[in-house]
């Protein structure tokens, strides 16, 4: 997701309802089942969404760092609750602010118009990037790219959330990191 820009910290100065919001580590941004009330922007840190089946597996459905933006999209777009959660992987600082005042804010101001629409193009960009991703790669392919692309995260995340990420078994994940030697 892009970044903390300029614009965006002049939009949320001047909305001037932001609120910083500290998370510990393992505490929950918010659980599957609920209505997120806020939108959010990590300043600092490191988050995981997951999904959990009835069994208990837990599936990782993305990684939020600092820069990105956390909408919990069926919430803010459809007031759905949200089928998955969020849990900081190390300590957090965010910022945020109540979807009812970023709503109000999307429909009052041009300049937070576009912000809106140009993170919905981003997310929606990144959505079919990571579908074609897991779709189109061999599991190999996929271990070598995440290596490759986001190496500043492999020390910040546990073997097995990434194996989960990229639609695979610890076991395996493990196996092909030996094979391409990237232990």
């Amino acid at each position: 997701m892009n970044g903390m820009t300029e614009q965006l910290r002049d939009l949320l100065e001047k909305s001037r309802h932001s609120s910083s919001y500290p998370l510990a580590k393992g505490q929950q941004l918010f659980n599957c089942g609920d209505k997120t009330a806020h939108v959010y922007w990590l300043e600092q840190g490191l988050l995981c969404a997951y999904f959990v089946t009835a069994e208990g597996k837990e599936f990782c459905k993305e990684f939020y760092w600092q820069g990105d933006v956390i909408y919990g999209m069926r919430s803010l777009l459809g007031n759905e609750p949200l089928p998955y959660s969020v849990v900081a992987l190390e300590p957090c600082n965010l910022l945020r602010l109540s979807v009812d005042v970023y709503r109000t804010m999307i429909d009052q101001d041009p300049q937070w118009a576009d912000y809106h629409r140009e993170q919905l193009e981003q997310h929606l960009l990144i959505k079919e990037r990571k579908e074609a991703f897991l779709l189109l790669n061999t599991p190999e392919q996929r271990v070598f790219a995440f290596h490759r692309d986001y190496g500043f995260l492999l020390h910040r995340i546990k073997d097995y959330q990434i194996a989960s990420y990229l639609a695979m078994t610890p076991i395996s994940y493990s196996r092909i990191k030996k094979r391409l030697n990237l232990t």
